[in-house]
């Protein structure tokens, strides 16, 4: 019985002499899948999220409950951290949604049910240093708005009055 050969063309030059699968090449050149052949199963990203933890989230996705969360968006750091800090929320919310989904299910994976659960770990360790950065960003301000810039002020106002002074004296 002969076995059908892929026939690809390998980098190294010459064709790949590897057993074809039923589309007529290896594992290796495309025999393993083709992707969807249906549109409505192409969801970008969608289709490879796992846990959400690298998942791109864009404004035009979020839900109205999320664009509430996020109704507030500054360029201040401390604003931002705070923003990072809700967008860590609706991470988390997302991910705990997907373990509701899959605990459901007849059969719940329970591999991936362990992997988002590690990954609100990880979130909510960036969280701990989110709330590390924003009390460092305090502690700037307190010693930014600790009266310094106001003496400095005083201090160029009076050797203004003594150079006015001294140039109306001569």
């Amino acid at each position: 019985m002969e076995k059908k050969l892929c026939g690809a063309n390998k980098r190294t030059g010459g064709l790949c002499k590897k057993a074809a699968l039923a589309n007529g090449r290896c594992r290796f050149h495309g025999g393993k899948s083709t992707g969807p052949k249906d549109p409505s199963k192409l969801k970008g990203n969608k289709n490879a999220l796992k846990h959400g933890l690298y998942e791109a989230i864009w404004e035009d996705t979020l839900t109205y409950e999320e664009r509430e969360l996020l109704a507030h968006v500054s360029t201040d750091p401390k604003a931002q951290v705070e923003s990072e800090l809700k967008l860590s929320e609706v991470r988390i919310l997302r991910m705990m949604r997907r373990i509701k989904q899959e605990e459901q299910k007849k059969k719940p994976n329970h591999a991936l049910i362990r992997a988002i659960e590690e990954g609100i770990t990880r979130i909510g360790m960036n969280k701990v240093s989110l709330v590390r950065e924003s009390s460092r960003l305090l502690e700037i301000n307190k010693s930014k708005n600790d009266g310094s810039l106001d003496r400095l002020n005083e201090i160029l106002e009076r050797a203004r009055k003594d150079h006015a002074r001294k140039e109306y004296e001569r």
